[in-house]
């Protein structure tokens, strides 16, 4: 009924308790007019809800925005809509999930960020790199790593930052080192094509003996059969060095502020709090 209607929308504005005493029964029609007259700012309340903006949502940080900056810039460079990149994520997808367009349209605009799974996608379609994503660099060292820097003026240029990366890779446990390796050669293909690709890597055959002969000549110990570990065993414990690292010594060549240290040495003892 007329009445019941009435008394349903004034429930919106009023409580329970104020509405019982105000359409009860015994009441006059003339409060029945009142409650009838609470239509009008249940109607006036309904429209201003339904013609208000929805709340803007709250920016991110700086550097997390930058993020969505970086991924406009990459889907702008390849004429891509963001429709056609979620399309594309979905396409590369194993659980043909994807990423929507209404989530990219927010990283975009700095509202939210991607997760791991979405930056794997997200430059799987637009070919760049994670590095380059999140720190703007495709030299994530030189973004994490400001000492670094102390290596990058190395007279044999660019081939230095190769064998010094190769190096660190005797260090890594093999499923660490296979998934590096894995992305390295991805990379590398996107780059070159398979066949190019392949005579890059079959060109290392022919440097196998001279490196070899360079490792022992380091250290003799070093064999054919030497497995990875026993290597980087071998060469990280050849000297003492401040190369990438802030570590200064004294004159017996002892670390004065090993405190500091990135990354302390794993096989250092260390220090219990009831020693100190």
């Amino acid at each position: 009924t007329t009445d019941t209607r009435i008394f349903n929308l004034s429930k919106i504005c009023l409580p329970s308790a104020n509405l019982r005493r105000l359409y009860s029964t015994n009441h006059s029609h003339s409060s029945r007019g009142e409650a009838r007259c609470i239509l009008v700012p249940v109607h006036f309340c309904r429209s201003r809800l339904k013609n208000s903006p929805p709340a803007e949502p709250t920016p991110l940080p700086g550097p997390e925005r930058e993020v969505g900056e970086r991924l406009k810039i990459a889907r702008e460079e390849r004429a891509f809509t963001q429709g056609v990149v979620a399309n594309r994520t979905k396409m590369i997808d194993p659980e043909q999930k994807g990423i929507s367009r209404t989530a990219i349209i927010a990283y975009e605009q700095g509202t939210t960020k991607p997760g791991l799974r979405e930056i794997k996608l997200l430059c799987e379609v637009l070919h760049i790199t994670p590095n380059w994503l999140i720190y703007g660099t495709d030299n994530a060292a030189a973004a994490a790593l400001p000492s670094m820097e102390l290596l990058a003026h190395s007279p044999f240029g660019q081939l230095d930052v190769v064998l010094r990366t190769a190096m660190a890779l005797t260090a890594l446990k093999g499923h660490e080192r296979d998934a590096i390796q894995s992305l390295v050669l991805s990379l590398a293909g996107r780059q070159l094509g398979d066949m190019r690709l392949s005579a890059l890597v079959s060109s290392s055959w022919m440097m196998r003996g001279a490196f070899l002969s360079a490792l022992k000549a380091y250290d003799p110990d070093i064999e054919q059969t030497s497995s990875l570990e026993e290597v980087a065993d071998a060469l990280s414990q050849g000297y003492a060095t401040n190369h990438g690292n802030q570590f200064r010594f004294d004159e017996d060549g002892e670390i004065l502020n090993e405190s500091q240290a990135l990354y302390p040495d794993p096989k250092s003892p260390k220090v219990k709090k009831n020693d100190i």
